[in-house]
């Protein structure tokens, strides 16, 4: 029995595509027993089904045998989902993620701090919808994160505590404790993580350089960062049912993080980088929640960081030596009301209104300067102030059993210094359900992206010895975004996508190899359009009762335009391939042992003058689970042969920059313990999309 379960784990592990791109995963169905009077029938419980319109994943079957460790890592489980330039993506678009269905003001990047904090027990469903309405202050594809509510039985306080290691070129810990305590109307939850560790990585630059002077200069670099980090992170949630249907419910989240960078460059040039950062982040959010349809809530978020940099460096064309203090502090406020009625005939109506304002005070002081190459660099100081206002309104309407049109229209104003704009934001929903399990969605979404708050700024930095230039753009605008897509399931298994997307005043940082002076000026941008048609399908599959795969195959035509990039206007398309294959295997049931081995591959792709290679991963991993599952151990390795990264390079109208990364595999072991019988709390994310 061994001998053959050995065979079909090294076919499983052929299988697997040994490169990266984005990451799929693997859709498992759990075996339940039904007995009927003598008769058992073995069937399977879908780990996904169709509710409404929107896909509906039960985690405790999907993420069963994974060992996942946290809620991020869980997200990476969902078929279409995947990680891409750090940040979460569905079916390879942009996707909004949030917490019971709450829109929160934290940014991407400190809302994906909170998921990686919070334990992915804390779960009670994922639900996916590739077109949300109005009413959940979110447009386009939507990921709502349900978490689960007070205990089901068991011990008034719950709890889990969980360490982790993991080693690239040097080791990072985190320790872990989640609490959930509940008595009556009234229920509680804490969180703690400690998070610290040193990281190494290099950037190799090489550059053919021509001046307006005809000189042209080959500089080739090394960049040598050495990083030490600490950071807590913390988040308390209560609720209180003080009436039938009553319920108002208040969140606090925080975070502190100190870091330390050594940045050493040698080559053309040769310099010394010495950055200090402190940053802290506090965020409140209270919410009612009334019998009669109503919701109304506010959030108050506060985010402050101070960075200091020395930099000594020598260029071919002179030296550069100064000492910087930056600093970041935000406020943003957000209020919101919003109403649903039930009408007969099978209509229902919603709308509501949203508010938020914020605040960005930002500092750069350059307290010593010495320069004899390019521009020197002046202190400056902004404070931007950003209205945004959205009201809305929506319908439902079911015709019989199997047809629903869910319709619903947003008008936003957008208001700083630079810009005001009003834009309208349509929505439509046409789903049909021939039969249960199966679903045909033809959806129209609209959405907008909105550029972090220090790439608004008029501020500039240097990297790599002074030769990178990074400039803020005071006049960088949203993109707004129209997409037509068409979704099909079939069985509560297979998954079928097809969509087009055009999206207006796309922004994306670009370098570029100035004439005037030895810099390569790195800046965000609006281009004029990017545009995307894609065909993505997930096909699970297994193997007697032992192997959970799946496999998720897109192939994808992007557009990237734009009229005005300096002096080089560019028009550029390519067709993009990706497949992922995650196998997920049972290799003992006593003791209950499992093992991961996860590949994908993506094909060469474009962003804007950049040519990105083709890349590839491939990942394993093994859990035991013991102690009457309640404790669990789990080692991994994650990508084996090092061919995650991608090295970009230019090669376009006299533009001629490439770049190397260091790439490590990464070495790591977690154990995950629960006490009186803990199962997590529902509580909503944080926006931190903006933020640094």
């Amino acid at each position: 029995m061994m001998e053959k379960k050995m065979i079909l784990f090294i076919a499983a592990l052929s299988l697997t595509v040994s490169v990266k791109a984005q990451r799929a995963d693997s859709l498992r169905m759990d075996s339940i027993a039904h007995t009927l009077s003598e008769v058992t029938v073995k069937g399977e419980r879908p780990a996904v089904t169709v509710q409404q319109g929107k896909l509906v994943y039960d985690m405790s079957i999907l993420l069963q045998k994974k060992g996942v460790d946290n809620i991020y890592e869980a997200l990476k489980e969902i078929p279409g989902v995947s990680e891409q330039n750090g940040k979460i993506t569905l079916g390879g678009l942009s996707v909004t993620v949030v917490l019971d269905g709450k829109v929160s003001t934290m940014t991407p990047d400190q809302l994906e701090t909170l998921l990686k904090s919070l334990p992915a027990s804390r779960i009670g469903r994922i639900e996916v919808m590739y077109n949300a309405p109005a009413k959940m202050q979110v447009r386009g594809a939507m990921i709502n994160i349900v978490l689960k509510h007070s205990p089901d039985g068991g011990m008034p306080l719950q709890g889990e505590a969980n360490l982790a290691y993991n080693q690239e070129h040097d080791a990072r810990f985190g320790e872990r404790l989640s609490l959930l305590y509940s008595r009556g109307k009234f229920s509680m939850d804490m969180m703690y993580l400690h998070s610290h560790g040193n990281s190494y990585g290099t950037t190799g630059e090489a550059s053919h350089h021509m001046l307006d002077d005809g000189t042209v200069h080959d500089i080739n670099t090394l960049l040598a960062d050495h990083f030490h980090s600490y950071g807590h992170d913390y988040r308390v949630g209560m609720d209180y049912n003080f009436a039938q249907n009553h319920q108002i419910s208040f969140v606090y989240t925080g975070s502190i993080s100190k870091s330390h960078n050594h940045q050493n460059t040698t080559g053309n040039v040769n310099g010394i980088n010495l950055i200090g950062d402190h940053s802290n982040l506090h965020n409140m959010r209270l919410d009612y929640q009334a019998p009669f349809g109503m919701k109304l809530g506010a959030e108050m978020t506060y985010y402050h960081e101070p960075e200091n940099q020395n930099l000594n460096s020598t260029l071919p064309t002179g030296s550069l030596y100064y000492i910087v203090d930056n600093d970041q502090r935000i406020n943003r406020w957000k209020t919101y009301v919003s109403q649903e009625h039930q009408l007969g005939r099978n209509w229902s109506v919603n709308y509501g209104a949203i508010y938020t304002f914020s605040i960005n005070h930002s500092l750069q002081n350059y307290t010593e300067v010495i320069q004899t190459t390019g521009d020197k660099p002046t202190s400056s100081f902004t404070r931007l102030r950003e209205d945004n206002a959205n009201v809305y309104f929506g319908f439902n309407k079911d015709f019989g059993k199997k047809l629903t049109l869910e319709a619903s229209l947003a008008g936003e104003y957008y208001h700083t210094p630079i810009w005001h704009q009003w834009h309208l934001y349509p929505t439509v929903n046409l789903t049909y359900l021939p039969s249960a399990g199966n679903m045909l969605q033809l959806g129209l979404s609209s959405d907008h992206k909105y550029p972090d708050y220090w790439s608004m700024t008029n501020f500039t930095t240097y990297s790599n010895g002074g030769y990178n230039e990074i400039t803020g753009n005071p006049y960088l605008k949203p993109s707004n975004e129209y997409q037509l897509q068409l979704v099909c399931v079939l069985k509560d298994k297979y998954q079928f996508v097809a969509w087009f997307s055009h999206e207006q005043d796309y922004f994306v940082q670009t370098p570029y190899q100035r004439y005037d002076r030895l810099t390569v000026s790195y800046q965000y941008q609006n281009l004029d359009f990017q545009q995307q048609a894609g065909v993505q399908t997930a096909l699970p599959f297994k193997l007697g009762s032992w192997l959970d795969s799946r496999m998720e195959l897109t192939g994808l035509w992007m557009r990237e335009k734009d009229a005005h990039f300096y002096d080089i206007p560019y028009d550029r398309h390519i067709m993009i391939g990706l497949a992922t294959l995650k196998n997920t295997m049972t290799l003992s049931s006593k003791p209950f042992i499992t093992m991961s081995v996860d590949g994908s591959f993506q094909s060469g792709a474009i962003q804007a003058t950049y040519d990105l290679p083709a890349s590839g991963r491939l990942d394993a991993s093994a859990s035991w689970h013991f102690l009457k599952k309640e404790a669990i151990l789990k080692v991994f390795c994650n990508d084996i042969f090092q061919t995650s990264v991608i090295n970009p390079h230019i090669n376009y109208m006299g533009q001629d920059l490439s770049m190397d990364f260091s790439c490590y595999r990464q070495l790591g072991v977690s154990f995950t313990y629960r006490f009186g019988g803990y199962k997590e709390k529902k509580r909503e994310e944080v926006d931190r999309s903006r933020f640094h």
